[in-house]
């Protein structure tokens, strides 16, 4: 090869390599462009919060001109990351399981241990009835039997116990001991008991199964064949349980959160758990307080306006409520029993057990108790043509049969270990 080819060569290398470091320089200009606007939009970011950088550079752009630099201004290798999505999934509610066919409340009352409203309210299911006999419990005294045609009675377990949630089907009598929150029972005609369940807060017995609320606020049935214990539900901590009623097919039940202060209205499917529903929306401030199911029906206190309640009525699956009683003066659970509903009022020192005809409307004093130390201690409890007002807790235990002229003046006490007039 002459010189002449080799200049002519090196002049031809010369401008190639002129061409590279312009091209390199032009690359890294702007690169330094592109670190430049980013210092600018991350300086806009932190002066204004709500500037929009996306507005200028949308985010694949912004993406690929990064990518160039790396890649083509800095030989650095990129790996590409598939953006996620920072949508939370959302939970449908199910709709609330609000109509059910009228047959699947039609129970057979001969098959019920005792009257919703005589468990829930404040005589704490101290007293049931079965055929013509009357259970009660008297605190640290025991258990007796009490027969209306002479009124006489019998003790049946006689110690210092103090039983609640008393139930009476067939031969035995189901009860629940407040000191131990064991689930006991006995022979109606009296004898040893055997312990059923523990940890028992509240029982409600039907057909072959107890349904109970337990200490843990769980939700659950014992069957009275071989004594089995299942478990509904588990309210978590801070929530409230507290029981409803049933249909021949569901438990029906609250929770109240006692942090939100608001209640839940839970029903499971009592053979099928998974089988969980809301039988109407969430209520708050105590809008609706001391909700019982009776016979397909609804019983609850409702707040008015002006801070008072009114005891109201609703069918299942209706929408007509029904106002039974307004303005009331105590709001504790009322008892069911036929076309009747029994309830306690207050009238200065004054607590009564009243009447109120859910067919006539009349509304009617039952029974009195002149001087009570705390009315709301005081619950009404119905057994068998007899309404009552029983405490415990002041040890008040008051009672007047329904078809008795003048009943409210015609009255008998336990006292000294016995009924007396």
């Amino acid at each position: 090869m002459d010189d002449k080819q080799r200049a002519k060569q090196r002049k031809k290398r010369e401008r190639a390599e002129r061409r590279k470091k312009v091209g390199k320089t032009f690359l890294i200009f702007i690169g330094i462009l592109i670190i430049a606007v980013a210092a600018f939009l991350i300086t806009m970011k932190v002066i204004d919060p709500q500037f929009d950088i996306k507005s200028l550079i949308p985010e694949e752009k912004a993406q690929q001109v990064v990518a160039f630099v790396k890649e083509d201004v800095l030989k650095q290798t990129t790996t590409t990351t598939v953006p996620q999505s920072t949508t939370k999934p959302t939970t449908t509610r199910p709709a609330n399981y609000d109509y059910s066919t009228f047959d699947d409340f039609a129970f057979d009352t001969s098959k019920q241990g005792n009257q919703i409203g005589n468990l829930l309210n404040k005589s704490n299911g101290a007293l049931t009835y079965s055929s013509a006999y009357i259970y009660y419990s008297i605190a640290g005294d025991g258990l007796y039997r009490f027969e209306p045609n002479n009124e006489t009675y019998t003790g049946l377990v006689n110690n210092n116990y103090n039983f609640t949630c008393l139930n009476v089907l067939g031969d035995y009598i189901y009860m629940v001991d407040v000191d131990s929150h064991k689930l006991k029972k006995a022979q109606i005609i009296g004898g040893d008991m055997v312990n059923v369940a523990d940890n028992i807060e509240f029982a409600y017995l039907y057909n072959d199964r107890i349904y109970f609320v337990g200490t843990d606020n769980s939700v659950g049935y014992i069957t009275t064949d071989n004594m089995e214990k299942t478990i509904l539900y588990q309210a978590s901590s801070g929530k409230k349980v507290s029981f409803v009623g049933i249909s021949l097919s569901r438990v029906f039940f609250t929770t109240y959160d006692e942090v939100s202060k608001y209640y839940e209205y839970i029903t499971v499917n009592a053979n099928n758990k998974s089988d969980r529903r809301y039988f109407m929306d969430d209520t708050k401030n105590d809008e609706i307080i001391n909700m019982q199911l009776e016979c397909g029906y609804f019983y609850y206190y409702q707040k008015q306006a002006d801070g008072s309640y009114n005891l109201c009525r609703k069918k299942f699956g209706s929408d007509k409520t029904v106002t039974l009683v307004e303005k009331c003066s105590l709001t504790d659970y009322p008892v069911v029993y036929a076309n009747r509903l029994y309830y306690t009022a207050i009238d200065g020192a004054t607590v009564q057990a009243r009447e109120y005809n859910m067919n006539s409307k009349e509304d009617k004093l039952m029974l009195y108790h002149y001087g009570s130390n705390d009315a709301k201690a005081v619950g009404v409890a119905y057994g068998y043509q007899y309404v009552y007002l029983f405490s415990g807790s002041q040890n008040l235990y008051k009672g007047s049969c329904i078809y008795t002229s003048a009943s409210r003046e015609n009255t008998i006490y336990f006292e000294n270990g016995r009924w007396q007039y």
